[in-house]
């Protein structure tokens, strides 16, 4: 076929969060003819700016202007409320692109692997924090707030997130972009003592110094380290990192001072060397019962507990590549299959290829990465034939399937930004397929 001739390259990519955008930034600018067709599951982008970023973290969420500048671009087709592997197969794609990227991150919770997980009242991370920023898997959620005491497992920053939202005063909360339904629960906190329960030792701490800071700042917080007299001197300056010394060095300080019982404060116990042996309760959890590294055994009373232990991949129907952590096996963004060989025209960038680490900045160095390797094989794939570029839109209306693109989610996003402003928060979210499907109609849209 000569090159005058021969197809545009249509590459798609399922995931329309911070790697998803950033990858297909990088190949617009190297493949100028390419066009990029970006899948997203939910009925709105930007992936973990929307759905994992802490309601009360607004800066961070303003990346997503970046992402809506990547999605104007003319060669760029977003189709949101597209389930692949369901709504698409993996076949299908491969039949009208010339190449797929997996950027569709890490979004189920791991399990602890302990006694009583599945109690009412016991959650995930994944579970719990896409309950309170509202993704459609699990606005359902329905978590009892009215409880004395609450148990977060993890020493990283989303327990840290999680922690923080417990406690924070509510009006704080109620200027945030928690949606209604799940700011009225947060209203009903009863909340006096939070138990943050950490496997590793006071110097492996994984929190960050500053969002450590934004939790010991609160007003109406106190800490405490239940453990503190058993800490040995030496134990203050064996920190694995900077972050882990500066929040070491505040908590010997702070452990020093006088403690205040009736100053009114709400408690963050922070626990060290322990592990969670059971959920215990009859019809909902009642406490947890915890082993100390050097043998102890304890129980916790509390209401509700979440874990916060890491993520893994939600697997697409027709992909191998997993490996046992339920991330991609690949080299450089190319998708190794369990021969270790390359699976022609399949790539991955962001949680997928890498778990769950760094931060929203972290994937543009990852996407591009991907974006190089795939370009670097894209002759090789241009050699298969496709359809056109716009067949996928063509398809989807076949079946019915009412996915959306850039336009409708400008007219979507500004709607909850008016909704949002009229209640003296950033946005309102809207919270399923349908809603969105029904506010389109109310505006108007075709």
């Amino acid at each position: 076929m000569e090159d005058s001739v021969r197809p545009a390259p249509v590459i798609a990519i399922v995931g329309a969060g911070p790697a998803g955008f950033y990858t297909a930034e990088a190949l617009l600018q190297a493949v100028p003819e390419c066009h990029v067709h970006l899948f997203e599951r939910a009925a709105a982008p930007h992936g973990l700016v929307r759905y994992g970023v802490a309601p009360d973290h607004q800066k961070l969420k303003q990346v997503a202007a970046i992402f809506d500048g990547i999605a104007e671009h003319e060669r760029l087709h977003l189709h949101t409320g597209v389930d692949i592997g369901h709504d698409l197969s993996l076949d299908e794609l491969r039949a009208r692109s010339h190449a797929i990227v997996l950027t569709n991150g890490a979004a189920l919770g791991r399990g602890l692997g302990v006694a009583g997980e599945s109690l009412p009242q016991v959650f995930s991370s994944a579970s719990f924090v896409g309950w309170y920023n509202g993704h459609a898997d699990h606005v359902g959620l329905a978590p009892n707030m009215a409880v004395d005491s609450a148990v977060v497992v993890g020493n990283g920053n989303v327990a840290l997130d999680v922690c923080r939202l417990l406690v924070r005063a509510f009006d704080d909360l109620a200027v945030s972009d928690i949606p209604q339904p799940m700011l009225e629960r947060f209203r009903t906190r009863r909340i006096r003592e939070v138990h943050l329960l950490g496997r590793g030792s006071p110097g492996g701490m994984k929190f960050s110094f500053k969002e450590f800071r934004q939790l010991v700042d609160l007003p109406n917080v106190q800490i405490r380290l239940p453990q503190a007299a058993e800490f040995a001197e030496t134990l203050w300056d064996e920190a694995a990192s900077p972050d882990a010394g500066r929040i070491l060095q505040w908590l010997r300080s702070d452990q020093q001072k006088a403690v205040d019982a009736s100053n009114g404060k709400l408690i963050v116990n922070l626990w060290f060397n322990v592990s969670p042996m059971a959920f215990v309760g009859d019809e909902t959890l009642r406490e947890v019962r915890v082993r100390s590294t050097s043998g102890g055994e304890f129980a916790i009373p509390c209401g509700i507990a979440v874990s916060c232990v890491g993520f893994a991949c939600r697997r697409i129907a027709g992909v191998a590549g997993y490996d046992a952590a339920g991330h991609m096996r690949h080299r450089a963004g190319q998708v190794l299959g369990d021969d270790g060989a390359d699976m022609t025209g399949l790539f991955v960038a962001g949680w997928a290829k890498r778990g769950p680490s760094g931060i929203i900045g972290t994937n543009r160095a990852c996407g591009y990465e991907t974006a190089a390797t795939l370009v670097a094989a894209l002759p090789a794939l241009m050699e298969k034939g496709t359809s056109l570029a716009d067949d996928f839109g063509a398809l989807l209306r076949s079946r019915g399937i009412a996915s959306f693109g850039h336009a409708d989610w400008r007219l979507l996003d500004a709607h909850e930004k008016a909704q949002g402003a009229a209640l003296g928060k950033p946005r309102e979210k809207l919270l399923s397929m349908r809603e969105a499907q029904t506010t389109l109609a109310a505006l108007g849209a075709p």
